[in-house]
């Protein structure tokens, strides 16, 4: 049978890249002594991954993302505007083959920043963050290329320490997103 007929055989080895950007959902919330302060609404998201298969189908990256949003509304606070996140780290995504379906963790350290409707910011000290995804991969071309365009579900997590030295007992800022992702990569 001619090669080009063939079964595809691809598998994930040796260098990765890939760039995602996503749209969804997000959410910033702190707990404050009387109630709460929260922003939410329509989030955008961009992380780029560039890291090598360690076996045959997991790949061990670092990571670059942020994701934000702009108040769609917000509670306890009437001039809460827009959150922003950025996260630097690590992680893994694993493929099971040959559906080409993966999924993925990483940890990072994150940066919180809150602004209200006036542009003043209301940050947070760094903390942690994570990201985890399941999504799908296609192969691009030949069986001899090694690009993809992929599709997944994202849910990223920040927790970050109050910047608030006003406060006895600062509360820490928590935010979450889910998002609707794309990518393009080479592996």
């Amino acid at each position: 049978m001619p090669p080009i007929y063939a079964r595809d055989e691809r598998r994930h080895t040796g260098f990765s890249v890939r760039l995602s950007a996503g749209i969804g959902y997000g959410w910033a919330k702190r707990k404050l002594p009387r109630g709460s302060s929260r922003v939410h609404g329509l989030d955008g998201m961009l992380s780029l991954d560039v890291g090598a298969a360690v076996i045959e189908n997991l790949i061990v990256y670092g990571r670059v993302a942020g994701f934000g949003w702009n108040q769609l509304g917000a509670g306890g606070s009437d001039n809460a505007g827009s959150a922003y996140a950025g996260m630097l780290g690590a992680g893994a995504r694993y493929y099971l083959m040959p559906w080409n379906i993966y999924g993925s963790a990483s940890a990072a350290l994150a940066v919180l920043k809150i602004t209200n409707d006036l542009g003043e910011p209301q940050n947070a000290n760094p903390g942690l963050g994570l990201d985890l995804e399941v999504g799908h991969d296609f192969w691009a071309g030949t069986p001899l290329d090694r690009r993809s365009i992929g599709v997944a579900l994202r849910f990223a997590w920040v927790h970050c320490g109050s910047a608030d030295t006003s406060s006895s007992d600062p509360k820490p800022w928590n935010a979450f997103a889910l998002s609707f992702v794309f990518s393009v990569g080479y592996n």
